[in-house]
């Protein structure tokens, strides 16, 4: 474990409740653009689960002091435990990342050395709800495995697994994973996972995820989607109760100006989100706008779409000045 020696620059506790052995362990890996999510997610836990005692653990780098403000009030507000840690990204920064799968995604490797010596604890993506009691995710028996993990869908399990050559395996979804951490340090699966991103990593479109399809393989027991439903356009009346961890893992996310327009969003689905988000020290914040080209586009599209043609137009101008400034760049320092 010489590699997470030195992991951890500073530890902040906000603790305002008792801490037990039957304290149950939630982990999120995040940076400033998952904060408001994650307060929302750790409010969803406690509002859902009352009789139930928490410590919320947050790892993050470069987490503005304002949003560490907001996750102390909300441990205050709301009695609960929670922890941030100021991760040292040195072992990571060399690993592939991008503009979508920032340096926070590999968090979650080091959670596990954290909280070494516990059987059982939960890792979860920021973009998460607890809809509803979360009694069966708690009570899950690992057995002899290192994680439990819902798998992803045909068509992941069809192209990951044939990219990745691997065989009789399912491929699954990394945005919650239930871990023996004593498991996971006895067979040194950090260091595993960052050998295979070292080495191959390049060449993955998941980095995160497919690293650990890899590293885990035999090592996984498979649980049902509604303890990681990613789909949210097939949320309904008849579901709904059903779920337990709502996964927002497309975009936009329902903290964006564009989602009350998207598709995907309905009735059932539309204001989930918000109403959670109310009851954090982020219920002021503004929806994100749209910042890269891609996004703007999407967002004009959607406006013509709902009627709002001026709006629409007037963003498909932004969404062709970012296009052409971005190719402009990308030209130019292609050049020189």
């Amino acid at each position: 474990m010489h590699l997470l020696s030195n992991s951890i620059i500073k530890t902040t506790h906000y603790n305002y409740s008792k801490i037990s052995s039957n304290s149950i362990n939630i982990g999120y890996g995040i940076d400033n653009n998952f904060a408001r999510c994650t307060a929302t997610s750790i409010f969803s836990f406690y509002k859902n689960n009352p009789n139930k005692n928490f410590i919320f653990h947050i790892l993050e780098n470069n987490l503005s002091n304002t949003y560490k403000e907001k996750f102390h009030l909300l441990a205050k507000k709301y009695s609960l435990n929670i922890i941030i840690y100021t991760i040292n990204i040195d072992i990571l920064k060399n690993l592939p990342s991008n503009i979508i799968f920032t340096t926070a995604m590999y968090f979650r490797y080091i959670f596990p050395y954290i909280l070494k010596n516990n059987e059982k604890i939960i890792y979860i993506d920021g973009d998460t709800l607890c809809l509803n009691n979360a009694e069966e995710l708690f009570n899950i028996n690992l057995e002899n495995n290192i994680i439990a993990a819902v798998p992803d869908s045909e068509w992941a399990n069809k192209t990951r697994n044939e990219a990745l050559n691997l065989k009789n395996h399912i491929y699954f979804l990394s945005g919650m994973l239930l871990i023996n951490a004593k498991k996971w340090n006895e067979f040194n699966i950090f260091e595993k996972l960052i050998e295979c991103l070292s080495t191959i990593g390049k060449n993955f479109l998941f980095p995160d995820q497919d690293a650990l399809n890899l590293v885990l393989t035999n090592k996984v027991k498979y649980i049902d989607s509604k303890f990681n439903w990613a789909k949210v356009e097939n949320i309904s009346a008849d579901n709904i109760d059903n779920i337990i961890i709502l996964h927002y893992a497309a975009s936009p996310k329902p903290w964006s100006l564009s989602w009350s327009l998207d598709p995907k969003t309905n009735n059932i689905n539309r204001n989930i989100y918000k109403i959670y988000e109310e009851q954090t020290p982020f219920f002021n914040v503004p929806l994100i706008r749209p910042k890269t080209y891609k996004e703007m586009e999407h967002y004009a599209k959607s406006l013509r779409k709902n009627h709002f043609y001026i709006d629409s137009f007037k963003w498909y101008l932004k969404y062709l000045i970012k296009n052409y400034l971005n190719n402009f760049y990308f030209n130019k320092t292609f050049i020189i």
